[in-house]
């Protein structure tokens, strides 16, 4: 993923957003992908959690976590590939949250840290990266951003940062191209506040059921 590429990530997201307002003028935005521990949802696609525990698309692609990896099933089959037949992405668990490494050099790396220091459920890992490579929603942090220059974070090419919730909890998920050179991956405090307060607008979780 080149710099371009990284960034049209960011601006994409940010503009797949319902809006409505709340009593304090703040705009209300939901984001375009939702997921859950059963399903992950856009505009376009949908998985779902089968009994096999494999996550299967609308289009025939299936995904499944071996050990600390997620795989594409049937690896030369001929669907849509949110990882590449032949690659795969690695799994990091820390005690504040996990990173997600592909193995091929054009994927990103997605790390997220949680406000609380506490883990996130394993049985959000592959939801949460199928989300992520589809779109999350969230106060986004980033050069080509407006108002990101109020986050009180580093701003640097390659690299991004979206401040979202899973229910009742606080999340950052920095996403970087391979190789670049990007702030320590921690979770801002304040910056939700800020960007809220500079921005008039407010996000709902991603983490929700299908409506």
């Amino acid at each position: 993923m080149n710099r371009a590429h990284v960034v049209g990530v960011v601006l994409a997201v940010t503009a797949v957003a319902g809006c409505s307002y709340n009593a304090e003028g703040y705009r209300l935005r939901t984001g375009g992908t939702r997921f859950d521990a059963q399903s992950v949802g856009a505009a376009l696609n949908l998985y779902t959690l089968q009994e096999d525990g494999t996550w299967a698309g609308m289009s025939g692609d299936r995904y499944e976590r071996m050990g600390d990896e997620i795989r594409k099933v049937g690896a030369f089959g001929p669907t849509p590939a949110l990882i590449p037949p032949t690659g795969w992405v690695t799994i990091d668990r820390h005690p504040d949250g996990l990173s997600f490494t592909p193995s091929w050099l054009s994927g990103p790396i997605w790390t997220f840290v949680t406000q609380d220091g506490r883990p996130i459920p394993r049985n959000l890992e592959v939801p949460l990266y199928l989300a992520a490579t589809m779109g999350l929603g969230g106060q986004w942090v980033g050069i080509n951003v407006p108002g990101s220059e109020l986050a009180g974070i580093e701003l640097k090419a390659d690299c991004g940062l979206v401040l979202f919730s899973l229910k009742e909890r606080q999340v950052a998920g920095w996403v970087s191209r391979q190789g670049a050179v990007c702030p320590a991956p921690t979770y801002p405090p304040g910056t939700v506040a800020k960007l809220a307060q500079s921005r008039r607008e407010v996000w709902d979780s991603a983490e929700r059921p299908l409506e």
